[in-house]
């Protein structure tokens, strides 16, 4: 066997490797709606946002519930050199609540619902972004995996042509080598393009169906040329008080504040009614009533009151340092944004969206003879380059975009395809 042959068949077994590995079960493709509504549906860390807010309620009307009464019945039998006697008691008592103590009690659970429903809204939107950048992830690997594709066929085609052509004389064994190394490169980075493709399934499947074994999840298509342009005017005005975390921190001042309402009026004692019908062996029966009321002399709820108000300077604290926050992260989401959209736009529309087979003719012209091998390596480089920069700097600017729409707790206008705000799951 002569060295040409070793070289055709080196380059027809490499053309049919990866074949052979990439070769597996579709996935389940889904748009980006259809993506959110199966996390609402799924996830499980959503599921536990809802279970906190679901406690939270069960608390606040648990609050609101009156105190049941007291039954019981006594029978006390005595005697005394032979004599005996009985008394026999069924007694009744109820505690009555003060009505500030009440309204401040049922107050301070409803602030702590509140509280919990605004960071089940809050950790809606966060996760929602998640999952978006998961989408935006796996469309971008999807594309990268396409330009690999193509760059990597083009390579196939151009070894085994190099490989006649050196047979017949027209080009060196050294560019024929030369040629060879550039197509395993492109191998392996074909490879590698798959190896991301389905993690990228895999991290997104994982967020929308967890308990799902071995299933893979992949964008129904490719991501748009740029996502709408939002309306930044007043976003930053409007961002304090859209924002779920802020009125989650409002809430929770509220409650500290109901909490310390509370904790003076439990330092006046609740008074309990007693009544009941007391029979003994005598003959002798009757009815009784009666109050009971604690004395406040030694515990005057003075522990509870300091504690309380030291919960709503903590509760005013976090409110502070969460609104300077969210400005913060406002603030920097739409850098980003309009520094990526600068980039985006530096490359205009058109030639994101279209798509010259430079390579492929580059490729016919070398086999013709009317171009060198550098030239070929070239312009398999600057396809290869420029495709996958574009590709990555496209989903750089979705993510931002979502990321936008996450920090300014939603846009006016439908937030991106097939989605009109960042809270799912509601």
């Amino acid at each position: 066997m002569n060295h040409t042959t070793k070289m055709l068949l080196l380059a027809t077994t490499l053309g049919f490797l990866p074949t052979s590995v990439a070769a597996q079960e579709p996935p389940r493709r889904v748009s980006l709606e259809e993506a959110l509504q199966l996390f609402a549906t799924n996830n499980l860390e959503l599921r536990l946002a809802r279970s906190r807010r679901a406690e939270a309620a069960g608390l606040a009307r648990q609050a609101n519930a009156f105190p049941n009464p007291t039954a019981a019945v006594t029978h006390e039998p005595l005697s005394r050199n032979g004599q005996s006697y009985s008394e026999t008691y069924l007694t009744l008592s109820q505690r009555f609540e003060l009505p500030g103590e009440r309204s401040a009690r049922t107050a301070a659970a409803n602030g702590v619902l509140g509280a919990a429903e605004a960071r089940l809204r809050a950790d809606s939107a966060r996760l929602g972004f998640t999952v978006k950048r998961a989408f935006v992830e796996a469309a971008m690997a999807e594309e990268r995996l396409a330009i690999s594709e193509r760059v990597t066929e083009v390579f196939r085609q151009g070894a085994q042509s190099a490989a006649v052509r050196e047979a017949e004389g027209d080009i060196s064994l050294y560019e024929l080598r030369r040629l060879l190394v550039e197509r395993a490169r492109y191998e392996n980075l074909l490879a590698d393009a798959r190896l991301d493709v389905s993690a990228a399934r895999r991290a997104l499947s994982l967020l929308l169906i967890p308990e799902a074994e071995a299933a893979e999840v992949a964008p129904r298509g490719p991501l748009g040329v740029l996502p709408p342009e939002p309306t930044l005017d007043g976003v930053l005005e409007n961002a304090t008080s859209r924002r779920q975390e802020v009125a989650a921190a409002r809430a929770e001042v509220e409650a500290a504040l109901a909490g310390v309402r509370f904790a003076r009026a439990e330092r006046i004692p609740d008074i309990t009614a007693v009544g009941g019908a007391k029979r003994q062996s005598d003959g002798f029966r009757g009815v009784f009533i009666g109050l009971s009321i604690p004395l406040p002399l030694f515990d005057r709820n003075a522990g509870a009151i300091e504690a309380t108000e030291a919960q709503v300077r903590s509760a005013e604290g976090r409110l502070a340092l969460t609104s300077r926050q969210v400005e913060n992260d406002l603030r920097g989401a739409i850098e980003s944004y309009r520094s990526l959209r600068g980039r985006s736009e530096l490359l205009g529309e058109s030639l994101l969206d279209e798509d010259p087979d430079l390579l492929q003719i580059a490729q016919v012209a070398y086999d013709a003879g009317e171009m060198d091998l550098v030239q070929l390596l070239d312009a398999a480089e600057a396809l290869w380059g420029a495709r996958t920069a574009q590709a990555r700097l496209k989903a750089d600017l979705w993510t931002a975009y979502y990321d936008l729409e996450r920090a300014a707790g939603g846009f006016d206008t439908p937030a991106g395809p097939g989605t009109t705000s960042t809270e799912i799951g509601r």
